[in-house]
Formats: structure tokens, sequence, C-alpha cells
């Protein structure tokens, strides 16, 4: 697994990227053991465009793995960024870990 969780300051927000690589094994094993979705803090989010940010509240972990610019969000300040890049990883890397598991 190759996880990467990188914040940037973004016109009075921070952007947050989560990318995730994984080998032929890994992706495998998420078919034959059931993909997992990882939950996605919405708190702090802010919206790209219009007034009302889109919650998107999960995503299976095949998918963010297919997505080859990973998955960004925007949060209205560092906290927020800091919280959600923690929980991801937390969720991540559990996932990850479990797929080791005989």
């Amino acid at each position: 697994m190759d996880l990467r969780i990188a914040s940037e300051p973004a016109d009075g927000s921070v952007a947050v990227r989560v990318s995730l690589r994984l080998t032929p094994r890994e992706l495998n094993r998420i078919f034959l053991t059931g993909d997992r979705l990882i939950q996605l803090p919405c708190e702090g989010l802010v919206a790209e465009d219009g007034p009302t940010p889109m919650e998107r509240p999960s995503i299976f972990l095949s998918e963010l793995a297919e997505r080859r610019d990973g998955y960004a969000r925007l949060f209205a300040d560092q906290a927020s960024a800091d919280r959600y890049a923690t929980a991801v990883r937390a969720q991540l890397e559990a996932a990850m870990a479990a797929l080791d598991e005989p």
C-alpha cells in the first residue's frame, strides 16, 4: 500500500488530497474478502462550487485506489483538515491490516 495524504492552502480554505495505490495482490484480497467503506468526515467541509458542500459520507476502498489523482476535499480551517486526514488514515491503515489477516 502506498498511502499519501497531503494538505495545502487553497483560496482561504485547506485542501486535503488522499491518494492510495495498491498492489495487484492487495486488490485481489479486497475483492476476495469484501470491499470496505471508508467514512469521509464532513465536519468543516466547504463547497467548491455553490453555497452548500456536497457531503459524500463514504467511499469504497477499491474506488479510492482507482482514482489516479486521489480524492480531494476542501475544509474551512486547518484543524478540520487535520481531523479529516487523521480519521481517513486510521481507517485505511486498519482496512489494509485486516487484508493481511488469514
